[in-house]
């Protein structure tokens, strides 16, 4: 278990850093106007694309890590109170669910 819980913290921390940086980088080096740009090769489509599997792998090894460390949140996390753990999973579920679930509005200009 001990390996297991190892390489998936690798996986969780270089999946992370790849959204970080992705995610500033399709903030700070793609300038709207100037057409089509790329970077190391690929265009901002492919980089959010990128973003959103890479997003999705750590959301799979979010729900490993989560197994293989379930007595300390049990434990040290929720205070041995199932219901405080439960209570942290549902608003971390709504809170992915809103941002997922709501429509865009147009704007009038």
């Amino acid at each position: 278990m001990n390996v297991i819980r190892r390489i998936n913290d690798l996986i969780l921390y270089f999946c992370f850093c790849f959204l970080f940086g992705t995610g500033l980088m399709m903030k700070l080096s793609f300038v709207k106007g100037l057409g089509p740009q790329t970077v190391m090769g690929l265009s901002k489509h492919d980089w959010e694309t990128l973003h959103v599997w890479v997003g999705v792998f750590i959301f799979f090894s979010l729900l490993i890590h989560f197994i293989v460390n379930r007595l300390w949140i049990l434990k040290v996390g929720a205070n041995n109170n199932k219901w405080i753990a439960l209570l942290i999973v549902a608003l971390g579920l709504i809170v992915v669910g809103s941002l997922v679930f709501t429509p865009a509005t147009i704007v009038k200009p």
